[in-house]
């Protein structure tokens, strides 16, 4: 570990090592399980992402620090007009770094340049205040239901 680099962090790295983001890039289903799983703290299990992506997404944008995957976030289409936000992750030892922020901005960025003509994003109440800073998503009324 780096000396003076705080505990716990990935690969022990400084907190001010800039990130590389990217659109479409290559991920692993391993790697975005294992960061789903530690974002949204439940058990790991691993998933089929990749193939996910390319079956349903417009694109997603990957955060990574050296080779660590930090942040993921996925943008799916019903193939005309409209895109979702989901899955938005940060590593917990990355949260607040603006990590999150960078992946959201480049994800609306991305979309802009897509066909689709809305960018939708749902999320829970202690959130909301991450997804309506910068003025990027207004506020809307929508319903959810658990499967």
């Amino acid at each position: 570990m780096t000396p003076g680099a705080p505990s716990g962090t990935l690969s022990g790295m400084e907190p001010w090592e800039p990130s590389s983001f990217a659109w479409r890039a290559d991920v692993t289903d391993w790697e975005v399980s294992s960061l789903h799983a530690a974002a949204f703290r439940h058990d790991q299990e691993l998933e089929p992402w990749a193939a996910r992506l390319h079956q349903h997404s417009l694109g997603w944008v990957t955060a990574r620090r050296g080779d660590s995957l930090v942040g993921f976030c996925n943008v799916v289409t019903d193939g005309g007009r409209h895109a979702f936000l989901v899955d938005t992750a940060v590593h917990p030892d990355h949260q607040g770094s603006g990590v999150g922020r960078e992946l959201v901005h480049r994800a609306v960025q991305e979309c802009r340049a897509s066909p689709a003509q809305w960018l939708h994003v749902d999320f829970e109440a202690d959130v909301g205040p991450f997804y309506l800073a910068d003025g990027l998503f207004r506020p809307t009324a929508a319903g959810i239901v658990k499967l």
